[in-house]
């Protein structure tokens, strides 16, 4: 990731808090997600979302929610939204 880290762990707390149905943080303070076009400046390879989908695994594994409904569902979602992301071969 590029930039200040501590910004992106924020941006990725709201936006999951979001797709988690936890409110519309993300929406509220950045606007829709639009997250395939928010990414464009990125590049992002078929690798690199196979990379961020095994690390959100990992997370879910050790928070040991990956076991529950709501990190299955969860992990499912992001399953999706992976492939969407990217933007270049």
């Amino acid at each position: 990731f590029e930039g200040d880290i501590d910004e992106i762990k924020q941006k990725q707390w709201m936006f999951l808090t979001q797709l988690t149905g936890g409110g519309a943080l993300y929406s509220e303070k950045y606007g829709p997600p639009n997250m395939r076009a928010r990414h464009i400046p990125f590049e992002i390879t078929p690798v690199r979302a196979q990379a961020w989908l095994k690390i959100m695994h990992e997370t879910l594994t050790e928070t040991e929610l990956i076991g529950t409904d709501g990190g299955k569902a969860l992990f499912e979602r992001l399953s999706q939204i992976a492939p969407i992301m990217i933007n270049c071969h």
